[in-house]
């Protein structure tokens, strides 16, 4: 990796970090695998390819599905507060998601599966477009239990 690819990686991190830190309660995360990679030039347009970082967490909490688009709604106004443009919103559907950039071009998702599995990225401005986290491998089923977002209401 090069000098900008860690500045990126380690900007990723601080986004990731300070989004985790805006859910209250606290939920548990776990470090995702982090990826790079290239962007391939558009035929015509580019003539160089663009490399990019992405990290991301895994929620390892189990969000009882009545809590999934508020966990949504916390992160988006987070994301307002800092703002920071709103992309992609799912709310009040089956699959839970948001998606925002940042003002220096990082992009941040959060994605909510069909089985519970929630997962948050952040990727470096090289990249087409926000790299959803259920695509490229899946998150873990969550199976930390806690009284707040678990909770069946």
């Amino acid at each position: 990796m090069t000098a900008d690819q860690l500045d990126a990686a380690e900007r990723c991190e601080a986004l990731l970090r300070e989004t985790v830190d805006a859910v209250r309660p606290a939920p548990a995360w776990r470090a995702a695998a982090p990826r790079a990679g290239a962007r391939l030039p558009l035929p015509g347009r580019e003539s160089e390819a663009h490399w990019y970082v992405t990290r991301g967490r895994h929620l390892l909490t189990v969000v009882s599905p009545c809590r999934r688009t508020e966990l949504a709604g916390v992160v988006e106004r987070h994301w307002r507060r800092r703002g920071w443009a709103i992309t992609s919103l799912n709310a009040g559907r089956d699959r839970v998601g948001v998606a925002a950039v940042a003002r220096d071009g990082y992009q941040l998702a959060l994605s909510i599966g069909e089985f519970g599995e929630i997962a948050l990225t952040a990727s470096s401005p090289g990249t087409a477009c926000p790299e959803w986290p259920g695509v490229g491998g899946s998150a873990p089923l969550p199976d930390v239990h806690c009284p707040y977002w678990s909770a069946l209401m």
